[in-house]
């Protein structure tokens, strides 16, 4: 498990306003695409679920949103991973709690290492991925 400091976001988070980005990308696309969603599969690195429990010891849940870096193409899709309490998105961590937010930017808590598949599959032999 990451040690961060108080000045710096926890491993595996990604921006807010960029989180924001890549989901409103994948409403696009399914919006004006007019193709079905190729993504078979995310690979979810460890450390995202081992932050999550260390910032947010109260949570839940995780509600996963799907985002796209690109908004016409499915293969950039990611999966963005917000702890939940009492039914609420938790996108930001308190301050002095992990976070290098900056000056009115708390620290994110979304998380998003993740890569989809395709490219990025299981191994053949992979119940799930036959």
């Amino acid at each position: 498990m990451s040690t961060n400091n108080l000045n710096e976001d926890p491993e595996g988070t990604i921006p807010v306003n960029q989180a924001v980005q890549l989901a409103a990308n994948w409403r696009v696309y399914l919006a004006t695409s007019g193709q079905a969603f190729v993504a078979q599969s995310f690979l979810i690195p460890i450390v995202n679920f081992q932050n999550i429990l260390q910032y947010n010891p109260d949570a839940d849940s995780v509600r996963a949103y799907i985002g796209l870096e690109d908004p016409t193409d499915p293969t950039t899709a990611q999966l963005l991973l917000v702890p939940v309490s009492g039914g609420q998105d938790i996108v930001s961590l308190p301050q002095g709690n992990g976070g290098g937010g900056g000056v009115g930017n708390p620290p994110s808590n979304i998380y998003d290492y993740t890569t989809v598949c395709p490219p990025t599959c299981a191994a053949p032999g992979s119940p799930l991925s036959e």
